[in-house]
């Protein structure tokens, strides 16, 4: 055969085949459109960060979902992939647990003292039930100075030359901050039980695991009180000039601002206020000049107390509602008969009637002649946590680590510990006044709680 027929050939073989191919494609059923292949296939839920609501949700105006979700991942808790889990169990005639916390020579020795007492309780039980395989647990004390840096020297100190398992604590929002983004380096973990700073978790750092609720979710609860339910406008800012303050309110500003009713103003006062105004005038001149319905207050419980006494001295009238951590003694002394009607936001529920609560709430007024406040009841649960870890994973920070993301529930003294994709317990908070010079839980009754 010729080429010249050759290259007939194979010319007609080949349109032969691509009219055969064409054929069967037109046989072919055709592809499902988009819209219908969506909704074949099944829908993830909603990952919801911090329990935000619909209308508070950051451009929720503008968008109907995000491109993408920062603060947690879509369908697994924040996990470490690095190695380290086969490493065996070393010999040790005591486990040691850490704990960091402003213990002494602090202005928040008060909470670092109910922080250190928590853990000092939840050991003893742990080494009444026999410790970890006979051997006691240990408390390893570190106290955190305030001062910029040295919870990192503490966490180095603790990490490689105490040789702790894992670290309770800290409390300062700054330090905790630097202490968690070292522990991501010595690769141990850290249960925190008393700083409520809403961005902490926020790092993704996979060692941190947080026991008590944050200040997004009570400043949420005041935003929806102050506005949808008592129906107020202008609500001012009267705040620590610190992290824990500056932090704190950061979503009831975000908030106010997403509701239509932006605070008209935020004021604050150095937390060495009695060397520096101890009389607050320029605060209280702001105020008196604004003339709010209401004020937020994120102060340190003594503080709080002279302000709000300062605030009824000088006549002003408006409704009050702040942290955590006025409710305390030393908020009613420094205030008197102010303190009357403040209202504030809290992390656990002390009258829910939680068996276990009433007997810790016994055995710890026995101890310690005081009753445990929320950073008490936090630090047992933290610590009863990480001992279960412990004993669940043996002596091995990573599979400790392990172990506490996945206590995804604990049923604790404070009530029900569920921790989020991020890691941090979202319980509700719970609303409390004063009444007659007491702190009665429960009251106001709010609408909805985050």
């Amino acid at each position: 055969m010729s080429n010249l027929r050759k290259s007939w050939f194979l010319a007609v073989l080949g349109l032969f085949a691509c009219s055969l191919l064409f054929a069967l494609g037109q046989q072919t059923p055709p592809t499902k459109p988009p819209d219908q292949k969506a909704s074949d296939e099944k829908k993830k839920p909603e990952v919801i960060y911090g329990n935000t609501p619909e209308d508070l949700k950051p451009f929720a105006n503008y968008v109907k979902e995000p491109y993408k979700n920062f603060w947690v991942p879509s369908d697994s808790p924040v996990m470490f992939w690095g190695p380290g889990r086969d490493k065996p169990d070393p010999e040790a005639d005591t486990v040691k647990i850490g704990v960091i916390a402003p213990v002494t020579r602090s202005y928040e020795t008060y909470i670092g003292q109910s922080v250190l007492h928590g853990m000092e309780m939840a050991l003893d039980d742990a080494n009444a039930q026999g410790g970890y395989k006979g051997k006691r647990f240990e408390a390893v004390i570190k106290n955190d100075t305030g001062l910029w840096g040295a919870s990192a020297n503490e966490v180095v100190s603790l990490s490689y030359d105490d040789k702790v398992w894992a670290i309770i604590g800290t409390v300062d929002g700054a330090n905790t901050h630097i202490a968690i983004r070292v522990a991501l380096r010595t690769e141990i973990p850290m249960m925190n039980v008393a700083d409520t700073d809403a961005t902490l978790v926020e790092t993704k750092i996979p060692w941190v695991v947080r026991v008590i609720p944050d200040d997004r979710q009570m400043t949420y609860t005041i935003a929806y009180y102050v506005y949808k339910q008592l129906g107020l406008n202008s609500v001012a800012i009267l705040r620590a000039s610190n992290r824990y303050g500056r932090i704190g309110v950061m979503q009831f500003k975000k908030a106010s601002i997403k509701l239509g009713k932006p605070a008209p103003i935020e004021t604050n006062y150095e937390p060495n206020y009695e060397n520096v105004n101890p009389n607050f005038e320029i605060q209280l001149d702001r105020l008196a000049e604004v003339q709010p319905d209401a004020v937020v207050l994120w102060a340190d419980a003594e503080p709080a107390g002279t302000l709000v006494k300062q605030i009824r001295d000088r006549g002003m009238k408006f409704p009050i509602f702040a942290c955590e951590r006025i409710v305390h003694p030393d908020f009613l002394k420094a205030a008197g008969k102010a303190a009357e009607g403040v209202v504030a936001m809290y992390p656990f529920d002390p009258e829910a009637k939680n068996p276990k609560y009433v007997e810790f709430k016994k055995r710890y007024e026995e101890r310690y002649h005081e009753a445990p406040d929320c950073y008490a009841v936090h630090s047992y649960d933290g610590t009863m946590m990480t001992v279960e870890a412990i004993r669940k994973a043996g002596l091995n920070r990573y599979r400790i680590r392990d172990v506490l993301a996945g206590m995804t529930h604990w049923d604790g003294v404070s009530g029900p510990i569920d921790l989020d994709l991020a890691l941090t317990n979202r319980r509700p908070v719970v609303a409390v006044s004063v009444k007659d010079g007491k702190f009665v839980f429960g009251i106001p009754k709010m609408n909805r709680t985050f």
